[in-house]
């Protein structure tokens, strides 16, 4: 039997699976094992805030389906965030 598709040059097989099998990069975001919970819910709240900023700011420029998703990808965001902050404040002595 006669196959269609010819086999793929060695070279470019052994590159694609070192390429999906053997990640040679770093991971874009790391936390140090050092960071106290409270510090990370302040980051949390960071990127939270940031992330309802850039959802607000995308809805700007949609319409329709698209503008009601973000739209409510931003409240979801925000959501997160008032819960966020609300546990952070319950780690805080209160005065």
């Amino acid at each position: 039997m006669n196959k269609i598709v010819p086999d793929p040059p060695r070279e470019i097989f052994e590159r694609a699976l070192s390429h999906y099998l053997q990640p040679t990069s770093a991971p874009s975001f790391t936390v140090h094992q050092d960071l106290s919970f409270e510090d990370a819910l302040v980051q949390i709240c960071d990127l939270l805030r940031c992330a309802a900023a850039t959802a607000a700011g995308t809805c700007q420029g949609l319409s329709g389906e698209q503008r009601h998703m973000a739209g409510a990808t931003e409240h979801l965001i925000n959501n997160a965030k008032t819960l966020a902050d609300r546990a952070l404040d319950c780690l805080q002595p209160s005065s």
